[in-house]
Parts: C-alpha cells; structure tokens; sequence
C-alpha cells in the first residue's frame, strides 16, 4: 500500500522542511496543494520543488487545485470562468513536478444551494469538468474528481453516486478520488463509495470526522469513518493507487502527527484489510 500526505498537514512550512519531515516518518509519497502560500509557493518554481523532492526520496502522486479554482458549478459566468482559469492554471506545475494526476472539485462550499438550482448547479459543473479533463489531458494529467461534503444543503456531485455519469462520460483518465471524511460526513459509508467507484477510483484521501455534518480532517481513527471496512473494499476493487492522509496536524506537532500516521499505515499494511484488534483502533 503507497501511503503518502499532503501539504494540509504543515502547508506553512518551507518545502524543504516538510519533505524532511515527511521523509524521515516513513513517508514516499505526497499530495501538494496549488495555492500560491503552501510551502513556499512551490507552485513558482516546480522544477526545483520536484529535485527537492526527489533527492529526499519521495515522488507526487496527486496536486490538488488552489481554493481559487473550486467554483466550477457557478452560475454566473464570470465566476465560472475565473475558476476554470483558477484550476487550470496549476496544471503546468503538476506536471513539472512529476505528478500523476490533478485533484479537482466540482463545486464550492460558498454557494447557497436550494434544490431549485441543484440541477444548474450540476450542468454547469460538468461543463467544467469536461473543459478541465481535456487541458489535463493535454499535460499528461488525470483527473481525479472528488466528493465533496453536503454540510446539510442540497449541494450536487458531493457522492460517487452523483459524479460517475459524468465521469464516465469521458476519458479513462478522468476518475474518482474518494475522501473517505467527506463520505462519513455525508452519512455514506466510504467502503461502499469505493466499491460503487470501481476501477474509476484513481485516488484518495483519507482523513476522518465525527459523522455529523462536519468536514474536521481528523487522523483516520479519530472519528466515525469505518476503516477496516474501506481497506477490505479497496483491495476487493484491486485498487493500486494512492492513500493519501489528509489531515490537520495534532496539537502535539508535526512530528507527532506523522508518527501516529505512519503507525496507522503500518498498522492497515500488516493487516491488509482485516479486522484489527481492540488497541490498534484506537
């Protein structure tokens, strides 16, 4: 299993920082964000971010879109735009920093949703996700399409169910990224969102919340997300991609919080899917 994290965790700190520390905990593999203030603007020189990387001995499996560019389902063209533009401009970057795939949202969690405008909402993001797949295809990027939280509004494309027709609708480089939090927030269970993704799941993320409403980035274990669960569906689909944490860092530090997700890796690796005991749940 390729467990890695992402630039949540400390996006604060110099590039060459957070690679130390990811490194030292264990960790190959990243997810980095594409705003321009996450670990010193690495977005600005990829080139260098990608040598730095790669000479602590990690890769990037995924980029995820800067905040800027999540409004993809707005209905006011203007705005619509000036996301697309927002996202897509982060592509040249992920693929220069050796990236496999970009991870994109649908909608923004700013909008007011009512169920009259659902359906609007949702056209408008597809028409997006389309504009999007074929410039990340042009780069030699896939597109992995997240669930997003509801947050208790009718806001659309926030579960597998909802986005695989579009998805589907397009290349086989365009898939799911399943972030497990947003699932059990939603009230799914991430292990069937996973099963109902199939061989469309192309990434994840996982992080855990409390199940009620919430999107809180919590250390998988920390909430009400069933992992043993997740981790049996994802090796019954076969899934070869990357895990990736995405959480918010423990009071205790950075360094505490790698160690107690690489403990949790070590943990799903030696058991591979089955159920653990009593102490390593907790």
């Amino acid at each position: 299993m390729l467990f890695g994290v992402s630039s949540l965790l400390a996006s604060e700190l110099p590039l060459e920082a957070f690679v130390a520390a990811a490194a030292a905990a264990g960790f190959r593999e990243l997810e980095l964000g594409a705003d321009p203030d996450v670990l010193g603007n690495w977005i600005a020189q990829p080139a260098a971010a990608r040598r730095t990387i790669q000479a602590a001995g990690l890769r990037v499996r995924t980029v995820h879109t800067p905040e800027s560019g999540w409004n993809n389902g707005a209905l006011d063209p203007e705005e619509r735009r000036a996301s697309a533009q927002a996202a897509a401009a982060c592509l040249a970057g992920a693929a220069e920093v050796g990236a496999e795939a970009v991870v994109w949202h649908p909608t923004s969690s700013a909008n007011e949703y009512t169920p009259q405008l659902s359906g609007q909402y949702r056209a408008r993001a597809l028409e997006s996700l389309a504009e999007f797949a074929g410039k990340a295809r042009a780069a030699g990027l896939s597109t992995a399409v997240e669930n997003l939280p509801r947050r208790g509004t009718p806001r659309p494309l926030t579960s597998v169910a909802e986005l695989l027709p579009g998805v589907a609708a397009l290349g086989a480089d365009v898939g799911i990224c399943l972030d497990a939090g947003h699932s059990t927030a939603n009230g799914l269970e991430a292990a069937a969102e996973a099963r109902a993704a199939g061989d469309r799941l192309i990434a994840t993320h996982l992080q855990d919340c409390d199940g009620l409403g919430e999107d809180q980035h919590l250390l998988p274990g920390r909430g009400a997300a069933d992992w043993p669960a997740l981790f049996r569906a994802l090796a019954a689909i076969g899934y070869r991609g990357g895990l990736i944490f995405e959480v918010k860092p423990l009071p205790e530090g950075l360094a505490a919080t790698l160690a107690a997700l690489a403990a949790f890796a070590t943990v799903r690796t030696n058991n591979n899917g089955r159920q653990p005991a009593a102490d390593e749940r907790r």
